[in-house]
């Protein structure tokens, strides 16, 4: 369970992290060498954003699903 919890948790958190770049680069504040056509597009903002709270919620999800599986008695 444990390399599960793990796996999970740092995927849903690279997720989250990628989904934050996004809506950073599409409103113009963060500028990354090289994709210059997700620059200052609103379409970006939002499928940032979603990104981001798709990966919030599933890390938030793998840290109470596996730690109310842990306090369980087999």
């Amino acid at each position: 369970m444990g390399q599960i919890k793990l796996g999970l948790t740092v995927i849903s958190a690279i997720v989250f992290i990628v989904g934050l770049l996004w809506v950073g680069h599409g409103t113009g504040a963060i500028h990354l060498p090289g994709t210059g056509f997700i620059s200052s597009d609103s379409v970006w903002i939002i499928n940032g954003a979603l990104v981001a709270a798709f990966g919030l919620i599933v890390l938030v999800a793998t840290r109470r699903l596996m730690r109310d599986a842990g306090t369980r008695p087999h």
